[in-house]
């Protein structure tokens, strides 16, 4: 009978494995948010031609998927598919992460893989490709997971292997990583107090892999400390304290104070919310039976999944992105089919079948919402069906269906003539320039290296400094004059996604005690000659 069961679970690995990879490859070409959809991939090549985030150019997150995307392009080569098979290995981690650890608790074979494959389609297929947020999430998940086996398995191994992960979220976007991660130090420091402090050591030796990380990457690198803390973590903060605090500034719907409403915190995350709500009941109850709330382990555990689901919502209501969490509803759920069975020896088929029905129910709901209609790329009002192929472009966007939400929405093939023209001018560029676009793809097309200052380019200070009083506007400013002094910058060329997108950017400042002719080139493509005065 064991031996069955084993080769059932290895069945459900590979088909899991394999769903959740294609799942989210089909969707990742289904059209592109152009600011979100090529993130990493420029800075990904420059990596492997020695340029790197931080050091060359602006970042405010991501260094972890910068690194893990440029050893994708030395794998598979400099290509579109190479980019997506990065964001589809890690919708594939999560999931088989997710049903390594319901195999363990819940000896219900088939249920578990359900709630997997409904995690497969849940979780990376809303993006497609690698973003930040997705990897800050999976990994705070799996860092969750790692200590509830630790907890629970009172295993080594785990307890070294939980800081390298929560490092490694962090290190991909420091939000909701910030808050998992906080939450787990507390939970960890209680651990060792009131239950066990023997894995101390084993936790200290991940703490020193995860430094020794951190200590070869300023070295070899040569990252300037002040620039590491002024992108990662100053400027940053500024930006989650304006949205918290509801500053004007703030990106509106990213405005935590516009988002406290009935319908923004409660009807918004219902069925997340509906868990939760169960699953601060059962420890209620359990705590009525006589359960000792400060030193019982499941219900220990089982506070950390709850104040871990309040704080993935926290952090999704001051984002300036559609809703990526979803997948909580299955994760959670899981957690909670666990604590059912473990507070109360509840084993019950309708129970079951119950859980099995509202996991459809919603895995249904929101992939059409949110993957077929591509809503976490507002594409949702967009004619999917005029898409046209990418590699029109270029034979590295092979597979990719191109459209995009805004200006381009109804004539993509315009949007694809424009951009094969910034092609063509730009490789016939002979003198340094810069180009600053959304559009983060040339250096992988033109497979040279192309001064790009920043990663991303929106207004509001949330991504750059954009306004003087911005008090990291002055440092940013430097950073620009420096790079057009340094690397002898002849021309700046923007390419906008639609017309007037860039506006924003003040280029007086930026060629400080400089000339410069502009030359407008098409509706969104234009150039700064640097001349002598």
């Amino acid at each position: 009978m064991n031996f069955y069961f084993k080769k059932i679970k290895l069945i459900h690995y590979f088909i899991l494995t394999v769903f959740s990879f294609y799942i989210n490859f089909y969707f990742a070409n289904k059209g592109l948010y152009p600011i979100d959809t090529f993130s990493f991939f420029d800075s990904g090549y420059l990596i492997t031609q020695g340029y790197h985030p931080i050091k060359d150019f602006w970042v405010i997150s991501g260094i972890v998927i910068d690194y893990l995307q440029a050893f994708f392009f030395l794998i598979f080569g400099y290509n579109w598919n190479a980019y997506v098979f990065h964001a589809s290995f890690f919708n594939v981690l999560l999931c088989i992460f997710f049903l390594f650890f319901l195999n363990n608790f819940n000896k219900k074979p088939h249920l578990n893989l359900f709630l997997s494959l409904s995690v497969a389609v849940l979780c990376y297929p809303v993006s497609g490709t690698p973003f930040p947020y997705q990897h800050s999430y999976i990994l705070s998940l799996i860092s969750l997971i790692v200590f509830y086996l630790a907890v629970s398995k009172e295993e080594r191994k785990y307890w070294i292997i939980l800081p390298i992960i929560m490092f490694l979220s962090f290190f991909s976007m420091q939000m909701p990583a910030g808050l998992i991660n906080l939450l787990l130090i507390v939970f960890t420091s209680y651990y060792f107090l009131k239950f066990n402090n023997k894995p101390i050591f084993h936790f200290s030796i991940g703490i020193l892999i995860s430094i020794t990380i951190m200590l070869i990457y300023f070295v070899t690198v040569k990252v300037d400390i002040k620039s590491f803390i002024t992108q990662i973590i100053l400027f940053p903060l500024s930006i989650g304290e304006s949205r918290i605090t509801g500053d004007l500034s703030s990106y509106a719907s990213a405005n935590l104070f516009k988002k406290l409403t009935f319908r923004g915190t409660v009807g918004h995350f219902k069925f997340i919310n509906i868990i939760l709500i169960a699953n601060i009941i059962t420890i209620l109850i359990s705590i009525r039976r006589g359960a000792k709330f400060f030193d019982d382990k499941k219900i220990f555990l089982n506070l950390l999944i709850f104040l871990s689901g309040v704080s993935f919502i926290f952090h999704q209501l001051i984002t300036a992105n559609q809703t990526f969490i979803f997948s909580l509803i299955p994760i959670l759920s899981g957690f909670f089919i666990i604590q059912i069975k473990e507070l109360f020896s509840i084993d019950n088929k309708k129970f079951y079948y119950l859980i099995v029905f509202f996991i459809l129910f919603v895995t249904l709901k929101y992939n059409d919402v949110y993957n077929s209609k591509r809503k976490f790329m507002d594409l949702q009002n967009v004619n999917l069906s005029k898409s046209i192929e990418a590699s029109k472009i270029n034979n590295k966007f092979n597979k990719l269906n191109w459209i995009t939400p805004f200006y381009f929405r109804e004539n993509p093939e315009q949007e694809i003539e424009f951009l094969k023209e910034t092609i063509s001018l730009i490789s016939s560029e002979n003198n340094n320039f810069i180009l600053i676009t959304n559009y983060q793809f040339f250096s992988v097309i033109l497979q040279k290296k192309i001064n790009i200052l920043s990663r991303w380019y929106f207004a509001s200070n949330n991504t750059i400094p954009t306004t003087y009083d911005n008090k990291y506007y002055k440092y940013y400013l430097n950073r620009i004059n420096n790079i057009i002094e340094n690397r002898e910058i002849k021309k700046i060329f923007i390419l906008e996604t639609y017309p007037n997108e860039l506006d924003f950017i003040n280029f007086k400042d930026y060629l400080k005690e400089k000339c410069f002719k502009k030359n407008k080139i098409n509706e969104i493509f234009y150039s700064l000659t640097i001349n002598s005065c």
